[in-house]
């Protein structure tokens, strides 16, 4: 089965109670087009998506279609590691220093849990960079991106034209 759109959420109100047959997805790839991937109860399925992914992309818990059996077919984002970035009130320009670095690498930034914390994905050079910056602190996790929570990502229609 091939599908190609997404036909609503599992947080629907229509679709509350229904049996959920979920999909597991890295971060890097909700913004894919063409996917092959097999669900948690062994369904195996193409998703051949349109352009509208390259902005919106995949979000938890999205439905993509029905299965054989009837149950819904679900996106679950897995946690993924993370440079998990706080900063400290009292040293508030440590903050934007880190998003600027962050960006001078084309890396993808979220807004964390609270108003001092940033998420981008985990490098090694880039945790050392952050590691660098006098008030903020960094620490390596597994966090879940919730592109809802995007400051930026990469290469979706940011359209500047900057090259390296």
């Amino acid at each position: 089965m091939v599908y190609e759109t997404i036909t609503g959420n599992v947080e629907d109100k229509d679709l509350a109670g229904r049996s959920v047959d979920y999909v597991d997805f890295e971060w890097h790839e909700l913004h894919k087009k063409l996917h092959r991937k097999v669900s948690r109860g062994g369904e195996e399925f193409g998703l051949r998506l349109g352009d509208w992914v390259l902005a919106r992309g995949l979000r938890e818990g999205d439905v993509l279609g029905t299965t054989e059996g009837g149950d819904l077919l679900a996106v679950h984002v897995l946690p993924g590691r993370t440079a998990v970035i706080q900063g400290n009130p009292e040293h508030p320009g440590a903050l934007v220093r880190a998003a600027y670095e962050i960006g001078n690498t084309h890396g993808a930034l979220f807004y964390g849990d609270n108003d001092y914390e940033l998420l981008t994905p985990y490098t090694e050079p880039v945790f050392r960079m952050l590691q660098e910056i006098h008030g903020v602190t960094v620490s390596d996790e597994m966090r879940t991106f919730d592109f809802k929570k995007a400051v930026s990502s990469p290469g979706h229609g940011s359209g500047h034209g900057h090259h390296h």
